[in-house]
């Protein structure tokens, strides 16, 4: 039962994969629109309760979510399975890295999980199941930004053959 449900699995990223095009440049698609890196944001003030649909486009972006470059593979997507908001703290010195914040900057730690996919002519690079606790706070010019992270799980390795 395991094997077949590993085959369906396996079946099934083929067929996204295979939702891939070419352009008139020949370069590659991913399987879904790539989203605008950087974020167009409202702004906000220190302190603001982060909204998680944002927070989720951000992690795509410094994931490395980006389009293939003309005539070649390599689209990126970054799927972000969950984002958690935790309970907001004061900058720290001894945690945090970012530019313009000070003692009192309010930091909101996230954990994300998410999915890195890497599209190649030949084959489909899966990175599953990344966990990591990512701090973001209110930079100097009123956006979200993200600092430092914590890793709590690597994701998986896999290719699925096109």
């Amino acid at each position: 039962m395991k094997q077949l449900f590993t085959l369906l699995l396996i079946l099934l990223a083929g067929k996204a994969a295979s939702a891939q095009t070419t352009d008139q440049n020949n370069t590659l698609s991913a399987d879904r629109p790539i989203i605008g890196c950087p974020i167009q944001q409202p702004t906000v003030k220190n302190g603001a309760k982060p909204d998680p649909a944002l927070l989720k486009k951000l992690i795509q972006c410094s994931k490395g979510e980006q389009a293939a470059s003309k005539g070649y593979d390599g689209a990126v997507t970054v799927e972000v399975a969950s984002v958690q908001v935790g309970t907001p703290r004061r900058w720290s010195n001894l945690l945090d890295m970012g530019s313009g914040a000070t003692a009192q900057t309010i930091v909101y730690p996230v954990k994300a999980v998410y999915t890195v996919k890497t599209f190649y002519r030949t084959r489909t690079w899966y990175s599953e199941n990344w966990v990591r606790v990512i701090n973001f706070y209110v930079n100097a010019f009123g956006e979200w930004a993200s600092g430092s992270e914590e890793g709590i799980k690597m994701g998986t390795q896999r290719e699925v053959p096109r």
